[in-house]
């Protein structure tokens, strides 16, 4: 029990690290492209996640952000109340509420020591605006952004299309798109491995590729199975929106990919298999 809970800790330790990693390209990206200091941006971040890693520490860092996602369970300084698991309850299912609480007990201490170690910001939930809705259809303004920034939420999107065109009604004139996608091609992307850690590959009982390969396969979670060429192309054709950069995040499972599994996925290349994410950044025509 010692050791998994030792090995939990490494995982949210390296989780941490790789959220500072994105929060810092998004930085970087935004303020090189409006020109514009961080404190006087505007930013959106859709599907920001249950932890909000990235809105919490755009807000400690002086920005005007609004996080936004379907279960939210913000708890910095909150302490301990079940009537903030309620909707979770209703939303996901006693079980899963048990083992959210369980990790936030034991785990969220390390985890977000972590994003203040990496980064010297005070986190704090002083402010902090985070909202309930769905990714899909939120209440929001439209041009209230100068940019919106998501991460692993695009491949849940039943309607990407129309998600699309809901960001770039979002956006400023000359406000910026940051989106994360996480391939389904790719070895983790039928989100089916018994554990995602950023710089390693921890299958279980999972075969490499299995959720290409198994035509009985189902998704655990709900997942568009768009490819990267489905995203470009929706992206190059949404009114308002000029792309200025598309790059490769992440890659995986090169070493896992012998020639049986090309043989057996002749329609996927062996890039597309091996390319784990992509950032498409998006510019609000003036």
């Amino acid at each position: 029990m010692r050791s998994e809970v030792v090995n939990r800790r490494e995982m949210l330790r390296a989780w941490a690290s790789h959220d500072v990693d994105v929060y810092r390209a998004f930085v970087e990206t935004v303020t090189t492209l409006t020109s514009r200091p961080l404190s006087a941006l505007r930013v959106l971040d859709l599907g920001c996640g249950a932890n909000a890693p990235v809105t919490v520490l755009l807000h400690a860092a002086g920005c005007k952000v609004t996080g936004v996602d379907a279960l939210l369970g913000h708890r910095w300084g909150l302490g301990f109340r079940p009537s903030r698991y309620s909707a979770y309850l209703r939303e996901a299912g006693p079980l899963k509420t048990l083992r959210k609480m369980a990790g936030e007990l034991v785990f969220d201490r390390t985890y977000f020591s972590e994003l203040r170690a990496r980064t010297g910001l005070e986190l704090t939930d002083h402010g902090l605006d985070l909202r309930t809705m769905d990714v899909q259809c939120p209440t929001l303004p439209e041009g209230a952004w100068d940019a919106v920034h998501s991460n692993a939420t695009w491949e849940h999107v039943a309607d990407v299309r129309s998600a699309t065109r809901m960001v770039a009604n979002a956006l400023t004139p000359g406000g910026v798109a940051y989106i994360e996608v996480h391939l389904f091609p790719s070895l983790s992307g039928g989100h089916d491995l018994p554990w995602i850690v950023p710089g390693k590959t921890i299958l279980g009982d999972v075969k490499p590729w299995q959720h290409l390969r198994d035509p009985a396969w189902k998704a655990p979670v709900f997942l568009n199975r768009l490819r990267e060429r489905d995203y470009r192309e929706i992206f190059e054709t949404t009114p308002g929106l000029t792309i200025v950069d598309w790059r490769t995040e992440f890659t995986e499972g090169r070493d896992l990919l012998t020639p049986e599994v090309e043989r057996a996925l002749p329609d996927y290349s062996a890039e597309e298999l091996t390319k784990r994410s992509i950032i498409i950044v998006a510019r609000k025509d003036a």
